[in-house]
């Protein structure tokens, strides 16, 4: 037999032997920025801040992102104080902030983050802080710092600079949405709205404080959370720049409607109302003004009961001296005194949930300032239905005396 078949069998044989120890092992996927500061030595401070946060959300979310974490010894160095308020309920606000502002978008190199806009839109001051890579991740990465970057107060100061600072943060977060990193656009959000609420004072107005917090605390996904942001954001631009359509005159003398979402002290003289009960009183009190000849006026006037339903309903004349006070039907004409209230002006809707918002902003200032219930709550209208819902005033008041 000739040896040629077994020889050329020889190299078949070497390659079948070889082919599996030259193969690569498949190399393990990189853990995301979640996984990473967890597992990051000398960092569990920042890991145990991050846990439960909307940045939490965001590390294990799309990318790409560079995570700035400060080591262990960087937090210690914080005064105590400081320390405590980051990690106690009552400075989540001030926590969400400080750890936005560790957060910017994209992957930075060392040298280049100091002057980088973090995602609490502030610039980065890196001077006297060291930083170096850490640990790459699937989508991102983190760099150790040996400082706590602070952001600064966000010096926002009335209402055009609430209005420049919400701008600022949709065009930073609609982005990021829309390239699908819905977590990273929530904590953009939820950083300039914390950011104003945390001020001191505060540039928000109560009732937009009280709006932001309810989309801060939306217990959903970061998608929910970042469109509740973006609409508590969109209304608040909108009461800021609300001017009330006047559909009739004020009575003589009486303070003009709003400033809405803020609760303020004003001060009424005496007038006379048409006033009436029951569910027909609106057309009751219109024919009564037409019979007697009587201009219409703007602002509506309804008293509330304890659990803020209408009890009555007045028509204001123009002046006191205007007709005469006595009954006239289903109506009374009355000569009412002059009076102090507390009045938060809502725009849109009168919506129950909206008045106990509002009756709970008037209480507080009331119990801050010392102010007594001097009679039960009142509700002013300014508006008919014929005006859009969304452009309708209201102003809930609570007369007080001292």
């Amino acid at each position: 037999m000739s040896p040629t078949p077994f020889l050329l069998l020889l190299p078949v044989l070497a390659l079948a032997l070889v082919r599996p120890a030259r193969a690569e092992e498949p190399s393990e996927a990189p853990p995301t920025l979640g996984a990473a500061v967890a597992s990051l030595e000398g960092a569990s401070t920042f890991a145990s801040l991050v846990r439960g946060t909307p940045l939490a959300e965001a590390l294990g979310g799309a990318g790409p992102l560079t995570v700035l974490v400060p080591t262990d010894e960087a937090f210690a160095a914080l005064p105590s104080a400081a320390r405590e308020a980051l990690a106690a309920p009552a400075g989540r606000d001030a926590l969400l902030r400080v750890l936005a502002h560790h957060v910017v978008v994209g992957l930075v190199a060392d040298g280049a983050l100091d002057g980088a806009t973090s995602l609490a839109g502030e610039r980065l001051a890196l001077a006297g802080a060291t930083a170096r890579t850490a640990q790459a991740a699937a989508n991102g990465v983190l760099v150790l710092v040996d400082r706590v970057i602070v952001p600064p107060t966000t010096g926002v100061r009335g209402d055009d600079g609430v209005a420049a600072a919400i701008a600022a943060a949709i065009e930073r977060g609609a982005p990021l949405y829309n390239e699908g990193n819905h977590a990273a656009c929530a904590l953009a959000y939820a950083a300039t709205a914390a950011g104003l609420a945390a001020d001191d004072p505060s540039p928000l107005r109560v009732l937009h404080r009280a709006s932001l917090a309810r989309a801060l605390a939306t217990g959903e996904d970061a998608g929910a959370r970042a469109w509740a942001l973006r609409r508590a954001f969109d209304a608040l631009l909108l009461d800021l720049e609300f001017v009330p359509r006047s559909e009739a005159p004020l009575p003589a003398g009486f303070p003009g409607p709003g400033p809405v979402g803020a609760v303020v002290v004003k001060e009424y003289p005496r007038y006379r109302a048409a006033r009436a009960e029951g569910g027909g009183s609106f057309w009751t009190l219109f024919r009564h003004i037409k019979r007697n000849e009587v201009a219409m006026t703007a602002p509506v006037e309804m008293t509330m009961d304890g659990d803020l339903g209408t009890v009555d309903m007045a028509f204001l004349y123009q002046a006191p001296d205007q007709g005469k006070a006595g009954t006239d039907g289903q109506v009374e004409v009355l000569d009412l005194a002059p009076l102090t209230v507390l009045s938060v002006a809502i725009r849109g809707s009168s919506a129950r949930a909206r008045l106990e918002e509002g009756k709970a902003a008037l209480e507080a200032r009331a119990r801050a300032e010392g102010w007594t219930a001097a009679g039960p709550y009142r509700l002013l209208g300014y508006n008919s239905p014929m005006v859009p819902a969304e452009r309708r005033l209201f102003e809930l008041q609570l007369p007080v005396t001292r």
